[in-house]
């Protein structure tokens, strides 16, 4: 498969594991929520890796490259989510999504800075078009509170700002990291750790606890989420950065609230607005440059 359908299936991935989450976002927090589903991905692609041969790919690694996937994955999944949930507390979802949202244009501006990556103009115009169909389509539905602070915007703002930064760093990192290594081994090493780091969390914050007041039906939910979101998703993220690179990577799995639009209207009975069909219009585009 061509790089841009497998980092177009990990959007998708990730749309589909959002959208399962949902409901469950709200009775849990981020970490708590995301804990067991980083672990049941982790052991899952572990158990994938030995069944398949795959093991043995563990000896040729350089301690370089593994520094750079957990590096990666401590940068992006660790900091950059959880400045990413502490903007949303004080700017709301629908103001911190769209500046998160431009994380694609800092990727590109750290590879051509680091990687000495090749701008065409059909990058940066796919990039615009993709960035601005995005921010079309995560708009408001309704009036946003205005009530808030200054101070608490401005704080907001810059740790949307931040968690983007974390997130663009991730993908160069994980670049050379992922460079020449079986996808299915990077993904072995890198999810399991994210696990690591969102159960020392949990264990500091005692939140653990909530995980047990869940039905049998919550927790099918999350594993399947967890699989194909933390896992699947993982997976085909590092199999396109191996062949697309970080730029074009975060490009095209940036168009996920897009493949999120049919699964809200199938599960969750949401109707797109016109925004939102003219922002997935637009983002289609994009994805056709970038492409």
């Amino acid at each position: 498969m061509s790089g841009v359908g497998l980092a177009l299936l990990c959007a998708l991935c990730w749309a589909a594991g959002s959208v399962s989450m949902k409901d469950l976002s709200r009775k849990l927090d981020p970490f708590t929520l995301n804990a067991p589903r980083a672990l049941i991905a982790g052991l899952a692609l572990l158990a994938v890796a030995v069944a398949t041969g795959r093991s043995t790919g563990y000896r040729d690694l350089s301690t370089e490259g593994v520094l750079l996937m957990v590096g990666s994955m401590a940068v992006g999944g660790g900091l950059g989510d959880s400045l990413y949930v502490l903007s949303m507390s004080r700017i709301g979802l629908s103001r911190a999504y769209p500046i998160a949202g431009t994380y694609p244009a800092i990727t590109l501006l750290l590879a051509i800075l680091f990687m000495r990556e090749a701008v065409t103009w059909d990058l940066v115009l796919g990039l615009g078009l993709v960035v601005g169909g995005v921010m079309l389509i995560s708009r408001p539905t309704s009036v946003e509170d205005l009530t808030i602070g200054s101070p608490a915007r401005r704080v907001g703002i810059g740790l949307a700002m931040l968690a983007a930064t974390c997130w663009a760093g991730s993908a160069i990192m994980l670049g050379p990291g992922a460079q020449g290594v079986d996808p299915i081994v990077v993904s072995s090493i890198r999810i399991p750790a994210l696990a690591l780091m969102f159960w020392g969390l949990v264990a500091v914050r005692r939140s653990g606890r909530a995980l047990l007041a869940l039905s049998r039906r919550e927790w099918v939910t999350m594993i399947v989420g967890g699989l194909v979101g933390w896992g699947l998703g993982s997976l085909l993220f590092v199999a396109a950065i191996a062949s697309l690179g970080p730029t074009r990577t975060a490009v095209l799995t940036s168009t996920s609230p897009l493949f999120a639009i049919p699964l809200t209207a199938m599960f969750l009975k949401e109707r797109p607005t016109r925004a939102v069909m003219l922002g997935t219009a637009v983002t289609v585009a994009g994805v056709a440059l970038v492409s």
